[in-house]
C-alpha cells in the first residue's frame, strides 16, 4: 500500500538509522551500572504531514477530520505489512506511534477557511526485519 493513501500527499518520508536495544543492570551511584547491548531494531520510518478535510461547514470538516484522523490512528493495530512511497518500498512495517502535533499556541484544528481544516502529524513506523 502506497503511504500517500493513508496519510495523504502532504507527507515527507524519513527512513531513520536502526536503535540500538540495551538493558540496564545494578544501582546507578552504589555498584555501578552494568549496560547490555542486545542488538538492533529495524529501522524507523518517521512520516511527518498534514491531514485535511472538507465540509460545509467549520463543525462538518472538524468532524470529517476527526474521522481521517481515527482512520489513520487504526493503522497503529494493524498487522505488519509492506508500503511504498515514490519508488522505495518498505517491507514488514508496524506503526508504533501516531501524533497529533499542536502549533506553538497549542492549536490542534486549524480553520483555514469556509469548510477546510488540517491538522499536523508525526507518525513513526518500524522495520520488523
Amino acid at each position: 500500500m502506497n503511504l500517500t493513501e493513508i496519510f495523504g500527499s502532504e507527507i515527507i518520508v524519513s527512513p531513520q538509522p536502526r536503535i540500538m536495544q540495551r538493558q540496564y543492570a545494578g544501582i546507578p551511584g552504589t555498584e555501578g551500572l552494568l549496560s547490555m547491548t542486545l542488538g538492533t531494531r529495524g529501522r524507523i520510518i518517521t512520516i511527518t504531514g498534514r491531514l485535511a478535510a472538507t465540509g460545509a461547514s467549520y463543525a462538518a470538516a472538524r468532524a470529517n477530520l476527526q474521522t481521517l484522523i481515527d482512520a489513520v490512528e487504526a493503522y497503529e493495530h494493524a498487522e505488519a505489512d509492506d508500503y511504498t512511497y515514490g519508488n522505495e518500498t518498505f517491507y514488514n512495517v508496524v506503526f508504533d506511534s501516531i501524533q497529533i502535533i499542536p502549533d506553538a499556541q497549542q492549536k490542534i484544528y486549524h480553520f483555514l477557511s469556509t469548510g477546510y481544516v488540517s491538522c499536523r502529524f508525526i507518525a513513526k513506523g518500524v522495520i520488523l526485519i
